[in-house]
């Protein structure tokens, strides 16, 4: 299979995203003693590379296509701002699970938007990986769903995702990385200073330089840069193949999520602790394989 295929891509963006999911409980749970300034370090880290990405792609000027992929990202930093708000007040595999309802909203907005039409065993791999997904993120919680603060942002964070997915779909003419990343980056930025014009928010972006070291500081700019890099590997996949299946593919994050814990909690246990054993593991697993067969069903 082509390593810059559709369906790769559809699997190498959830593997970044599970990366950033442990950072940023890392982040938010032990550096910094508020959250509200975090859309603000996505502006600043979109923009930059956004820019450098501009510059390698030759200034490239795309009409139509650049002011939709803008309009993608400008919807993915709303979405970006929900979700870190859920995380600060809401438990994290509660967030986990409910964010697997984007892959419900896009399949529902192809179809309706886009006539995208999915065969039989498309869509069973898509409520198998929706399914399993959703699983393997609330089996902490005795998969058991409340509402609570978290719940409306994360919801809301789940429409603006997948109404971007669909935007983005409308500017299938670009299908190389740069320009891309470019377009949609300023998009981001553009939602970042328009979020810039909450005195909360700009405060407590503000504030977070003298509250925390250059480290951390970092160590946020590295995590956000991964994301950014992870969610452009997703918007290439999906001006190469259908948006629902793309969408659905995301829910193997939860799986690498897992993964990477249990390998963090071997190497770092004071900092990533794994509590999964006996009946629960046997039950990640075969909701594991469950999700591998979903895949294998999307190809």
């Amino acid at each position: 299979m082509n390593l810059l295929s559709w369906f790769a891509l559809s699997i190498y963006s959830p593997a970044l995203f599970a990366v950033v999911n442990h950072l940023d409980t890392h982040i938010i749970c032990n550096k910094l003693k508020n959250h509200s300034g975090m859309p603000l370090y996505t502006t600043s880290t979109a923009f930059i590379m956004s820019l450098i990405a501009f510059i390698c792609a030759g200034f490239p000027l795309l009409g139509r296509a650049g002011l939709i992929l803008s309009v993608s990202g400008f919807l993915a930093m709303m979405a970006y701002a929900l979700y870190y708000k859920a995380i600060a007040s809401g438990d994290t595999s509660l967030i986990a699970a409910l964010i697997q309802v984007s892959s419900v909203f896009t399949l529902v907005l192809s179809i309706l938007f886009l006539h995208e039409h999915l065969s039989l065993s498309r869509w069973v791999g898509f409520f198998l990986i929706l399914g399993a997904a959703c699983a393997l993120s609330i089996e902490s919680s005795s998969g058991k769903l409340k509402l609570g603060k978290a719940f409306w942002p994360i919801i809301l964070a789940d429409l603006f995702w997948a109404i971007g997915w669909i935007v983005l779909k409308q500017a299938f003419t670009v299908k190389t990385f740069l320009p891309i990343m470019a377009y949609e980056g300023f998009g981001v930025t553009l939602g970042g200073l328009v979020l810039a014009c909450n005195p909360g928010i700009r405060s407590a972006f503000i504030s977070s330089f003298s509250e925390v070291g250059r480290p951390v500081i970092a160590l946020v700019v590295a995590t956000e840069a991964i994301g950014i890099t992870a969610k452009m590997i997703g918007f290439l996949a999906v001006s190469l193949g259908p948006v629902a299946i793309v969408s659905a593919l995301s829910g193997v994050q939860p799986f690498f999520t897992l993964l990477y814990g249990y390998i963090l909690a071997g190497f770092f246990p004071k900092l990533f602790q794994s509590q999964k054993t006996g009946r629960l593991l046997v039950q990640q697993i075969s909701l594991t394989a469950t999700l591998f067969i979903g895949v294998w069903l999307c190809r």
